[in-house]
């Protein structure tokens, strides 16, 4: 088939309309963001999203049909926006279990340069499975990659996956609650790598190595 005959397959531009309805779920997202960075998901209400998102009540059930509709939906941004972030820093790293020590990494320093996110999204990925689902879905590639690159040694995978996680997320809430230490983020790592089955030295060097970009 030549290039003239192949079809089209980019997708159509937004039109006005589209765009603003996006600017306006976006909006709402990131003020059930600022919300859950402050109160427990089971005292916000719908209201009180539209209010914080300075938008008429009845905006908000054009989008949302119920608090756990919005919760669902911060918690894919919030996953998605900050695995992307991750993976760009990871470009050109081979190794899975390097990649494992990034990821930690960097969601410690995220919560400790915005501890009103941390709070966000410690909250919100213990009450949403969607958000849950998706950050396994990107851990297991690297600890998969990990233990077949020999650096890993974990015997069952979901509790491999189980620990990575939960380390990292009560990391993150040290953080927030002001129980961190000094080189919070090289230390975790550290010790998640070990507990994953990396020996002392390489689980030192991985967790100390700079984080690229």
């Amino acid at each position: 088939m030549s290039r003239a005959d192949t079809p089209n397959l980019e997708p159509a531009p937004l039109s006005r309309g589209h765009k603003k309805r996006e600017r306006t779920r976006r909006g709402l997202i990131d003020a059930a963001v600022r919300l859950f960075a402050q109160k427990e998901v089971g005292e916000i209400a719908l209201l009180d999203v539209a209010n914080e998102a300075e938008v008429a009540s009845g905006t908000v059930y054009n989008y949302f049909r119920s608090r756990d509709e919005v919760v669902e939906a911060v918690g894919l941004a919030m996953a998605d926006e900050f695995s992307e972030a991750i993976a760009q820093h990871s470009v050109g790293v081979d190794s899975g279990a390097r990649r494992i020590a990034i990821g930690v990494r960097m969601f410690i320093l995220r919560a400790i340069n915005d501890p009103d996110w941390a709070s966000a999204v410690v909250r919100v990925v213990h009450f949403d499975q969607a958000m849950r689902s998706k950050i396994a879905n990107y851990v297991l590639t690297d600890l998969r990659a990990g233990k077949d690159e020999g650096v890993l040694t974990y015997e069952h995978e979901a509790i491999a996956l189980d620990l990575l996680v939960s380390c990292t997320l009560g990391a993150m809430r040290s953080v927030v609650e002001g129980r961190s230490v000094d080189e919070h983020d090289v230390l975790v790592a550290e010790m998640v790598l070990k507990a994953l089955g990396a020996t002392a030295a390489r689980a030192r060097k991985l967790a100390r190595h700079e984080l690229p970009g």
